[in-house]
């Protein structure tokens, strides 16, 4: 692209990287924009300028920062300075320097954009919601009245305490903010969040039939218990109610028809379809959003703006899955194989269509039945892999598996293979030997053990319960834990601040959002985060990071 874009005129070159940032193209508009942003260019300034622009949009936000402080270094009269100087705040507060941001944004005060600054930093502030961060810069910001209320915004939304009082009278005198809005006993009473679990306990049946199969719900409440712990230490008060509901749909429409099921802030569950379905139009008609906890079939919650499913679906793991393939592996061809089955064949079909979509070619896409052994060999051995960037095999079977690995230990060990992370517990294949190859898998529901997250939520489960946590307890603990946390900072109603937060790492999850960064940021109903990992020296690790 920049070969390209020096053998053509550069007025040609810097409208067509215009043109590639309004298209959201930031990658190539970035490819397109970087050989004018030297000095000798006629377009140094204003390439620089949209250059680390497009950076941002990309979230790139190291490389926004690094062009703007060469345009502030070497051109320092230009005549754009200002709308650089607003841009590398924004930047900042992309990195979390919010103090340097804030003092960048001083800057602009009695300028054309010093409204746009304001607006800039509230929505900022708003999103801050470490309390001890918030407020050092309320102690170094004392006289910015935008920062002062967010902060008091901050405290009547739910951190409110009796011992804020003086903070709060202070800030309203200093600043001459509404009394009643941020003094009233209305505003300052304190918060708590009705929750409603809708899961299959199983109370009514006999516990040693049941415990066993019943494990899985267990170990998410205990999780979810947890969450409410840690929840209460922040001053979050979250009441859990617990129903038990299966799969009977008279049995859900009875516990919804309760009065107090109207009076709840959040629903949680039911798991199984049938019932999922019932509270699902509940939600919808009384305008309290649900979350099913452990589906992935976005069909769940698909047009009811009040569903949300808390893992990733089957589509936005294949999609995302794809995206990464599609941008990190070359040639961008693929060969495509699947198991003949349900939630396999539904898999690659979601593969197959975005990589296509993307720009990819599929060279080979077949149907495989591991229970027949022989032809699932012969199958594997007539397959081409020339001209091929890379293997995508969706079956967890070992027969599978074990045809995969050594095609590709025989013929190409350095093509990169794309599966589920299942294929770590299959006993036929060491870990050695996934290592030595390129193995990329999909794992949703990863979780860094080593990270201080993990090691304190193992420490205190372990100790409240005496047994170490399954991937429910976790499960049951990150979601009440995210959750807990917007019903504080957003109420009940947080359905546009859901679909409109960026993707963050979790307090045990590698990442959780609901917004779909490889499709123009679209707000999605799903976790669209999903963790592709990869051996490396036999330890899992994360190769597509949020940062």
């Amino acid at each position: 692209m920049q070969a390209q874009a020096q053998t053509q005129d550069p007025a040609t070159t810097y409208n067509n990287g215009k043109i590639l940032l309004q298209q959201q193209k930031f990658d190539q508009a970035m490819a397109e924009l970087q050989p004018l942003t030297a000095s000798t260019s006629a377009y140094a300034q204003e390439a620089s300028y949209f250059y680390a622009l497009a950076a941002l949009k990309g979230h790139k936000p190291k490389e926004a920062y690094a062009m703007l402080l060469q345009l502030q270094n070497q051109y320092p009269n230009w005549a754009g300075m200002n709308d650089a100087d607003y841009l590398l705040a924004n930047v900042l507060f992309e990195q979390g320097d919010y103090e340097r941001a804030l003092s960048k944004l001083q800057e602009l005060q009695g300028t054309p954009l010093a409204t746009d600054a304001e607006g800039l930093k509230r929505y900022y502030l708003n999103s801050l919601n470490d309390r001890a961060a918030f407020e050092a810069l309320l102690q170094r910001n004392q006289n910015d009245k935008v920062v002062a209320q967010a902060f008091a915004d901050k405290l009547i939304g739910g951190w409110y305490r009796p011992h804020d009082r003086q903070t709060l009278e202070n800030i309203v005198s200093r600043h001459k903010l509404d009394r009643n809005r941020y003094l009233s006993k209305d505003a300052l009473r304190s918060q708590s969040f009705n929750v409603a679990l809708l899961l299959p306990f199983q109370l009514n049946q006999d516990y040693q039939q049941t415990a066993r199969k019943n494990q899985f719900v267990t170990d998410m409440y205990a999780g979810i218990k947890l969450a409410q712990d840690s929840l209460q230490k922040q001053g979050i008060a979250v009441n859990l109610y617990t129903y038990d509901i299966g799969a009977d749909t008279m049995g859900v429409k009875r516990v919804l028809n309760l009065p107090e099921m109207k009076q709840m802030d959040l629903l949680v569950g039911p798991i199984y379809k049938s019932t999922a379905k019932v509270a699902a139009r509940f939600a919808a008609q009384n305008g309290i959003n649900v979350i099913n906890p452990l589906s992935q079939d976005i069909e769940m919650v698909r047009g009811n703006t009040n569903a949300f499913l808390f893992e990733s679906s089957v589509a936005t793991q294949a999609r995302q899955a794809a995206t990464y393939a599609y941008q990190n592996f070359s040639p961008k061809s693929a060969v495509i194989l699947f198991e003949n089955a349900k939630e396999d064949t539904t898999f690659s079909y979601y593969y197959r269509q975005h990589f296509i979509k993307l720009g990819g070619k599929v060279k080979t896409y077949r149907k495989i039945n591991s229970s027949q052994a022989t032809a699932t060999a012969t199958l594997f051995k007539g397959l081409n892999l020339e001209e091929v960037g890379h293997m995508a095999v969706f079956s967890d079977k070992m027969t599978a598996a074990v045809n995969t690995t050594s095609l590709i230990q025989g013929k190409a060990p350095q093509m990169p293979i794309v599966t589920y992370d299942k294929w770590l517990d299959i006993s036929q294949i060491s870990l050695r030997q996934l290592d030595n190859l390129e193995v990329y898998f999909i794992s949703p529901k990863y979780v860094n053990k080593q990270n201080p997250g993990s090691e304190w939520f193992r420490r205190n489960y372990v100790s409240k319960y005496n047994m170490a946590p399954s991937t429910f307890a976790y499960t049951g603990f990150e979601m009440m834990y995210y959750f807990g946390q917007l019903l504080q900072h957003y109420g009940p109603q947080f359905n546009q601040q859901l679909l409109s937060t960026s993707i963050k790492p979790g307090v045990l999850y590698s990442g959780f959002g609901y917004i779909d960064p490889s499709s123009r940021n679209d707000a999605r109903q799903d976790n669209q985060y999903v963790p592709i990992t990869k051996l490396e020296n036999l330890e899992l690790t994360v190769v597509n990071p949020v940062f």
